[in-house]
């Protein structure tokens, strides 16, 4: 073996370039394997959130369109609609809704008054429900969701967002009259916590489980 090969081998040890050992390289595999399933981790779970939150706008778009909108009319969005036999029927409906889907822990008819104050016009709990809103009650921490959904007229999702009962991912869609005036908006939730369970359960990765827990998520 010629001086230059022996110079070259000693440098280069077992053929790897000068100054890289095995381990390096096998940190480096891990790293890869390790940074390439946190993107697909979050890459399932973007997907499969966009997914859930198409299928919860098309639940509210069909719940929707059985709402008779004369019959919203014909509410006064007050104490008094308890008297009332469309009062009672919407609010049949309304559980129904909620019912059809274990998904779903609320829905409701929301209106606004001409001083801008948000309030129920119905919603699907029962009246011994320690969650039920009653005929006009004042929804003064409409999230977001409420108001651009209202004002601008566009069924949406939104979420999470939190009010006095929990923290939520919804649905709402406006409620016209034959004129195009709004009456209402008829919104659905589904609570965050199962909303982000789902997501966990759909990702690939069991680091995404840990990342869930540690964000204050827990299942």
């Amino acid at each position: 073996m010629d001086e230059e090969t022996q110079n070259r081998d000693s440098q280069t040890g077992s053929g790897l370039p000068a100054g890289r050992k095995p381990r390096d390289y096998l940190i480096f595999a891990i790293d890869f394997i390790i940074a390439t399933g946190m993107i697909l981790t979050i890459a399932v779970a973007i997907q499969t959130d966009r997914i859930m939150r198409e299928d919860l706008l098309m639940h509210a778009r069909f719940a929707s369109a059985g709402i008779d909108t004369t019959k919203v009319s014909a509410l006064s969005g007050s104490p008094a609609d308890l008297a009332s036999p469309i009062y009672q029927e919407i609010k049949i409906q309304l559980a129904e809704v909620r019912a059809a889907d274990p998904d779903l822990r609320f829905a409701y008819l929301i209106g606004q008054r001409p001083d801008g104050m948000y309030f129920f016009y119905a919603d699907s709990e029962p009246p011994d429900s320690a969650d039920y809103s009653p005929p006009g009650q004042e929804y003064t921490e409409a999230t977001p969701l409420i108001i651009n959904g209202y004002s601008r007229g566009q069924a949406m999702t939104d979420g999470p967002a939190s009010d006095r009962w929990g923290t939520w991912v919804s649905a709402v869609v406006p409620v016209n009259d034959q004129a195009g005036r709004r009456l209402a908006v008829f919104g659905i939730d589904e609570d965050a916590r199962d909303w982000f369970r789902q997501i966990v359960i759909a990702c690939p990765s069991p680091s995404c489980r840990k990342r869930s827990t540690k964000a204050g998520w827990d299942f």
